[in-house]
């Protein structure tokens, strides 16, 4: 496991610097994606340099040799993180599907709007995460005991209920926007697809955003 972590880390760290190296290299990218891809990336980070880090030195050590404090500190930045990663990657989705669906019309993404979305995307996770610090549920070692996160485990409302909140808010909304958006951009894509002739090239469009959006949705239950 101590392998895996140090994997994860090293691809992590690299995988997102690379994203903030394109972003600052393609210009011409709209101004409203770049502020959605560079909330997902400092999510993305906080996740890898706060959980992976503090995972691979204690799966090394075979316990979570950082005491309780530390145990807190991770369980929360970490869950903040994720948070935010997840509903950051809900926003692309809405944003994809208002573009290309037209829902209301030729709405264009400007970036106030966007950055007001990057905005919720925090104060909603602080939000949900904040809660076990102050004894409404609680962070604890989870697992193999070398990481830690919300108290799944205990039946006692005191420290159940707010593990439910976040599945429900930070796991089964945002699936369910990713799941519609996706969906909603595979119709209209069949619809256009109908519309102009049965070529090879709109076959195969058609075909690979089929693939898209079943990766997305199984890559997203598998995470």
């Amino acid at each position: 496991m101590a392998v895996y972590m140090f994997v994860i880390f090293i691809s992590g760290i690299s995988i997102n610097a690379l994203t903030i190296a394109c972003t600052n290299e393609y210009k011409k990218l709209p101004s409203h994606l770049n502020y959605i891809l560079m909330n997902l990336v400092v999510a993305n980070l906080l996740v890898f340099i706060v959980g992976s880090f503090t995972g691979l030195c204690t799966f090394a050590a075979r316990y979570f040799i950082f005491g309780p404090l530390v145990c807190k500190i991770e369980g929360f930045m970490v869950t903040l993180g994720g948070m935010v990663s997840l509903w950051s990657l809900a926003v692309i989705d809405f944003e994809r599907w208002l573009v290309i669906c037209k829902p209301l019309g030729n709405f264009i993404f400007k970036p106030d709007p966007t950055l007001a979305c990057c905005a919720f995307t925090w104060v909603f996770a602080l939000v949900a995460s904040t809660p076990p610090l102050f004894g409404w549920s609680r962070y604890i070692p989870e697992g193999l005991q070398c990481s830690c996160g919300p108290d799944w485990y205990t039946t006692n409302n005191k420290y159940n209920n707010e593990s439910y909140v976040m599945f429900l808010f930070c796991f089964a909304i945002p699936l369910t926007n990713i799941a519609f958006c996706y969906t909603q951009l595979l119709f209209t894509m069949k619809i256009a697809v109908k519309a102009q002739a049965e070529t090879a090239s709109t076959q195969n469009a058609e075909r690979e955003v089929t693939r898209m959006v079943i990766s997305m949705v199984l890559g997203f239950l598998v995470c």
